[in-house]
């Protein structure tokens, strides 16, 4: 009888591009943060007392690690990254235990912070300024955010800080994908993480919540050019989707809704509508939303899409997934946790 293999859950971990299976082996803990919007982050905890290969004694062992490392973390079965980065900070501990050296590290989008200036960029879309920060920081850019022309103002700030201002506007995520700067609207998942109460997922917490929901945006703003005001509104989600949207269900109730965006001001019809419409979606796309947390799950990653099984109709299907941290200790072993969301759900009639 052939007995099945056995999975080694604890991640394979690499410094500088050499394998460093001594750092898996001693690992207590490890906490990874996947923002939708920003820069992901890693907190790596070693026991850092022990017998080296060469030393018949023992002692330090990971002294020669240095800021600026490249760490590269994965998942063996199959092979999945779940972090690139670089040490950006050390920590030390002693007395309760062994010595214990942590980790902090950020992916390179932190170069981005790291360029703090004033300055005006002229007639260029957002995609254009976009590229222009990333060359700056030595990075590349896949960007698809608006074709919309403007002057844009960078006022003493870095310019992480400028350009995830920028991509809010628009209810675009800024983030480092497979080592590129990615700012784009989410696309569809062809292959979704299928989890439910039976298959993975340990908790599932989810609110249907009318709050802070509309039937329609409307921004306002005025012309300098033509001296014209200009105004315009949206009502839609941006990808449409079976299922009543809070703005049905509002109707269906008789409670009328509508939000009004004071800022940022738009200088042009085409902004007008950019903002209305992104104004409308962020909104819309946390009418419902909630909270997973299940075993480890190497795919889970911002944008990426869960298929709900085993839950009411009305929840079941399709959940985009915004923040997401993947962590490993002793004690749990694997685990991923995920914020959801969507615009749609099903009630029953």
């Amino acid at each position: 009888m052939q007995s099945q293999p056995l999975i080694n859950i604890r991640p394979r971990i690499s410094v500088n591009g050499e394998n460093r299976a001594d750092l898996a082996a001693q690992l207590n803990s490890l906490t990874i943060q996947l923002p939708w919007h920003g820069c992901a982050s890693a907190e790596l905890s070693v026991t850092n007392w022990g017998l080296a290969d060469s030393t018949p004694y023992p002692s330090w062992l990971f002294n020669h690690i240095s800021m600026g490392d490249q760490v590269h973390i994965a998942h063996d079965t199959p092979s999945i990254t779940l972090f690139e980065g670089e040490v950006t900070g050390i920590e030390e501990q002693y007395g309760a235990s062994a010595p214990v050296l942590t980790l902090l590290l950020q992916d390179r989008l932190h170069l981005l912070g790291r360029l703090r200036q004033s300055r005006c960029h002229e007639d260029q879309t957002p995609d254009q300024l976009l590229q222009t920060l990333a060359s700056d920081a030595g990075l590349e850019a896949d960007t698809r955010v608006s074709d919309v022309a403007a002057d844009w103002h960078q006022l003493n700030e870095s310019a992480l800080a400028f350009a995830l201002r920028i991509c809010r506007r628009f209810d675009v995520g800024l983030r480092l994908d497979r080592g590129a700067l990615r700012a784009m609207p989410e696309n569809p998942d062809p292959e979704p993480v299928v989890l439910g109460p039976g298959n993975g997922a340990l908790n599932i917490r989810i609110l249907a919540d009318l709050n802070h929901q509309y039937q329609h945006s409307k921004v306002t703003g005025y012309n300098p050019t033509t001296g014209e005001p200009v105004e315009a509104t949206a009502d839609q989600p941006r990808q449409s989707a079976p299922g009543k949207t809070a703005g049905d269900t509002l109707a269906d109730l008789g409670w009328e809704s509508s939000d009004t965006l004071p800022h940022p001001m738009a200088r042009s019809h085409s902004e007008a509508e950019a903002y209305a419409s992104a104004g409308f979606h962020r909104q819309a796309r946390k009418f419902l939303h909630g909270e997973l947390i299940c075993m480890g799950e190497p795919n889970l990653k911002p944008g990426k899409e869960i298929e709900l099984e085993g839950v009411s109709p009305r929840l079941a299907g399709i959940w985009q997934v915004g923040l997401c941290r993947h962590t490993f200790d002793s004690r749990n072993g694997f685990r991923s946790h995920a914020k959801i969301h969507r615009a749609q759900w099903n009630p029953e009639p």
